[in-house]
């Protein structure tokens, strides 16, 4: 029985190893189909991942890009901030893109490729020569005449931030030593494995045991892009299993150079706040301020090893660590003969060179931001401006917004020094305009200039003072039959009692009266007395139109003391009313928006600038004329201590009650500037306009280029010489008096010392004499009439009769409301406010009328003579969605 039982057992062995066997081999089996059903599954996820992939990326924002053309004035420390915002370095050779050199005063140029609105521009050379602050012999890299060439634009932060942010970049734009400085240093076997490295992390594990600690991982690259894309960061078994899956299956379906360029792109480098800095693109413009292409091998080394650890390394908090880490990565570097060895000491010797934290900043101007959402908001959603990549090209000129940040910072805090000023309480904000355009150069709304609180520029509504005052005198100046600038007027004591018993007694600033003075000379000095009675006569509501017509649309008070300044307006307000009067009378709106594409620079829309005639050239060249002299002989000469006198600066200071506010407002030929300085508690500051905002104005305008001499007057403007009292002082019969520009519609009256000079006058009285006839010509004489209807050009002086006989009969009820001025009778106002607003109205809706006649038909005169191409407008959001902004 046992030997059959043991035969037995001996022949069931065979069998159970066989069912065993079988069993595993269906478990394997089955392990198999599970485990291909799975990385099927997988390699699905993957695939509908990475082919539908799209970043979710803010909308990035570009600076005004510089032009250069033959004959542009430029100062060789002008031209070098520019190329320094652009982050060109300056080189002996130029041997790539983002370069110039210079020797002498020739430079040379190598632009990098860029996108703009109007279509790609490729990197090219250009060179010319700065003579005489002017650029000349400007030509191309063949040697060809260029009339223009147009650098790349800055990027100059993102829109409405947080969360992941980055700067993709293509494979064709990674630098190579960037992508061989990875694969040392993460992934040595990257161009050779299958997603996982079975060496390489056999080689890590050597390598941590070497050096005490870990210096290297065993993840492939692959694998870290899995995880990046796919797991979050918390180490299990489970992870790695799936990690080591996905990237066996990348490996199938990409080649090597788009993963690493999708690597390069996720690997998060960063935290700023809320916003996370992925890819090396974004982190290149973070940490150091330039593109990824001109980093260097010592910058390049910082960055790849922040992909070990970017908190634990981050450069600010940790400096030594992230010193010790560079230097690390420039050994391996060396070894993998990526840089030569020679050199590895200096490039370990050189400090980290990263930027300071604001100067990373998502959005390092953040005054300028806040006026730049406003224009994107009636025609894009929040949605759209945070997550679809937008490219938004805008009017900032970074080297103006450099030197306007630091004039505000720096003239605050010496103004404090010098005038016993408790330091920190001043505030500041600035706005710099471009003539013509109404582009906005430059905008700070804090003396700190990177802080994104309370912005001023925009928000600080301060009563503006004397910046008024223009407007009172340019209404004057529009009635040519009655006022000139050689009018004289009275700078008299002026007493005004209210209804409520209120009495308004304005004084001037030396509290002295002067009597009678030009017309021109009241806004020179800044008299209120002057300035009170001249807007009295004027009419409150005509001067409110005036200001209204400036481009001002603020409230403003139907009160006398509205004449002096009781206006409350934004920075940004008083330079859209300054830029009025330095465009000759042409108001164009204010603007930060010039046009927005889609990520890849396509489907663009642009923005083009709006204006209207606000002012007639003739009057609006006048009130120039007396605010250039304010720079001269007024309260803004100060200034041409440090400005060249061959400009022909204009401007008005301001201060109000109790010295609260200090302003200055003025412009050149081409720029417009306003400068505000105050206190936040609306206390004291001691400041006048000219002792405070001047002062930080002619920082700001000496700095800039400008163009020299004399601003040409406008048809139907002559120069006379006149005396003291108004009278024209004929230089065929005498000599003396000042000359001024005059309107060919004032009539002067002789000065009578210089009357009977001639004896031949009867003589030529009778027969007529040429010189009688030297007026200026009316401006319709003057008007090219090539092709003109005759029939239209009859209607045409028909209108400008009957407005003309309209001037008059408004000029004689005015003579007939007003007190005799024999002597210096006290001002005399009707009783009643209501009945003197109702004629003020009356009367002002008749200039209305007339101005808006004016305006219609030079704009039909500019229309048939074909100026202006039409434009493309962008569309604002459709009324009928829903604002998503919140």
């Amino acid at each position: 029985m046992a030997s059959k039982k043991s035969r037995r057992a001996k022949a069931s062995r065979p069998g159970r190893l066989h069912r065993w066997m079988v069993r595993l081999g269906l478990l394997a089996l089955l392990g198999g189909v599970v485990l291909a059903g799975y990385m099927v599954y997988l390699d699905v996820q993957l695939r509908e991942r990475l082919d539908s992939r799209q970043y979710q990326l803010p909308a990035r924002v570009f600076a005004r890009p510089l032009v250069l053309r033959n004959g542009m004035v430029m100062r060789p420390d002008e031209l070098a901030a520019e190329f320094t915002a652009l982050n060109y370095r300056e080189n002996g050779e130029l041997s790539e893109p983002g370069q110039w050199t210079r020797e002498g005063m020739d430079y040379q140029v190598w632009r990098r490729d860029f996108v703009h609105p109007d279509g790609r521009e490729p990197a090219a050379r250009v060179s010319f020569r700065l003579r005489n602050d002017e650029i000349s012999n400007l030509r191309g890299e063949n040697g060809e005449r260029l009339e223009k060439f147009r650098l790349d634009a800055a990027n100059i932060g993102t829109l409405l931030g947080g969360g992941d942010d980055r700067n993709p970049v293509r494979f064709d734009d990674i630098p190579p030593l960037l992508a061989n400085t990875l694969i040392a240093v993460e992934d040595q076997d990257f161009l050779s494995h299958f997603g996982v490295s079975p060496r390489g992390i056999a080689r890590a594990m050597v390598a941590n045991i070497k050096a005490g600690h870990v210096v290297q991982g065993g993840s492939t690259i692959t694998q870290q892009l899995v995880k990046n894309i796919f797991f979050d960061h918390e180490p299990s078994l489970w992870r790695k299993f799936n990690e080591a899956l996905m990237a066996i299956l990348m490996e199938l379906h990409y080649d090597k150079g788009y993963i690493l360029q999708e690597y390069i792109n996720e690997v998060w480098l960063g935290q700023q706040g809320s916003r996370a800095i992925y890819g090396f693109g974004l982190a290149s413009e973070f940490y150091f301020q330039k593109p990824l292409d001109t980093l260097e091998p010592q910058e390049i080394a910082l960055l790849v090893g922040l992909a070990k650890g970017a908190s634990y390394y981050n450069p600010w908090r940790n400096p030594e660590r992230a010193l010790e880490r560079r230097n690390t990565v420039l050994e391996l570097m060396a070894e993998q003969g990526l840089i030569a060895t020679d050199e590895l000491d200096s490039y370990q010797a050189k400090p980290l060179g990263v930027a300071t934290a604001g100067e990373s900043a998502q959005n390092p101007y953040p005054a300028f931001t806040e006026r730049l959402l406003e224009e994107l908001r009636p025609y894009y959603s929040y949605e759209e401006l945070r997550t679809a990549g937008l490219r938004v090209y805008t009017s900032l000129a970074p080297s103006v917004q450099k030197l306007a940040e630091d004039a505000i910072s720096e003239g605050a805090a010496e103004l404090e020094q010098d005038r016993g000023i408790q330091k920190d309480s001043l505030q500041a904000a600035t706005v710099v305009v471009e003539n013509g355009t109404g582009n906005v150069l430059a905008m700070v709304g804090d003396r700190r200039p990177h802080y994104p609180g309370f912005n001023r520029a925009l928000e600080a509504r301060r009563q503006i003072g004397s910046l008024i005052k223009p407007a009172v005198y340019l209404t004057a100046l529009e009635r040519p039959f009655d006022y000139n600038l050689a009018t004289p007027i009275e700078d008299a004591p002026i007493r005004i009692e209210g209804d409520n018993g209120d009495v308004w007694m304005p004084q001037n600033f030396d509290k002295r009266a002067h009597g009678q003075i030009p017309l021109y000379m009241g806004l020179v000095k800044s008299y209120n007395l002057a300035t009170a009675r001249l807007g009295l006569d004027l009419g409150l509501e005509n001067v409110r139109q005036t200001i209204r017509r400036l481009g001002v649309q603020a409230d403003l008070p139907r009160v006398p003391s509205m004449l002096l300044g009781a206006v409350e307006l934004t920075p940004f307000e008083v330079s859209g009313m300054f830029q009025t009067i330095a465009n000759g009378g042409e108001n164009v709106e204010l603007r930060t928006l010039v046009a927005v594409a889609n990520a890849e620079g396509e489907q663009v829309q642009f923005f083009r600038p709006r204006s209207n005639r606000g002012v007639d050239a003739v009057p609006d060249y006048l009130l120039r004329y007396a605010m250039e002299q304010v720079m001269r002989e007024g309260t803004g000469r100060s200034a041409y201590r440090r400005l060249p006198g061959s400009v022909p600066f204009a401007g008005k200071t301001g201060t109000t009650n109790d010295y609260r506010d200090s302003w200055f407002a003025g412009f050149s030929p081409g720029v417009t500037a306003v400068v505000w300085l105050g206190r936040d508690d609306n206390e004291r500051t001691s400041l006048t306009g000219a002792t405070g905002a001047l002062k930080i104005w002619t920082e700001i305008m000496r700095q800039l280029p400008h163009r020299h001499g004399r601003v040409q007057p406008p048809r139907g403007v002559e120069f006379k010489a006149v005396n003291q009292r108004g009278q024209y002082m004929d230089p065929e019969y005498c000599r003396g008096g000042i000359e001024l520009p005059f309107s060919y519609e004032t009539k002067l009256e002789p000065a009578p010392e210089c009357r009977g000079r001639d004896r031949w006058r009867w003589f030529k009285d009778f027969f007529g004499d040429d010189r009688d006839q030297r007026e200026a010509a009316p401006r319709e004489e003057m008007t090219p009439g090539w092709g003109i209807d005759p029939k239209e050009e009859q209607q045409r002086r028909e209108r400008e009769r009957r407005e003309r006989q309209l001037q008059e009969q408004l000029r004689r009820d005015d003579e007939m409301q007003q007190a005799p001025q024999s002597g210096e009778e006290p001002l005399q106002l009707p009783q009643g406010d209501d009945q003197r607003y109702l004629e003020q109205e009356r009367r002002a809706e008749e200039e209305r009328r007339i101005i808006e006649e004016r305006q219609r038909r030079n704009e039909e005169l500019r229309r048939s003579r074909g100026e202006g191409a039409p434009v493309e407008e962008a569309q604002p959001w459709p009324p009928d969605e829903e604002d998503q902004w919140p």
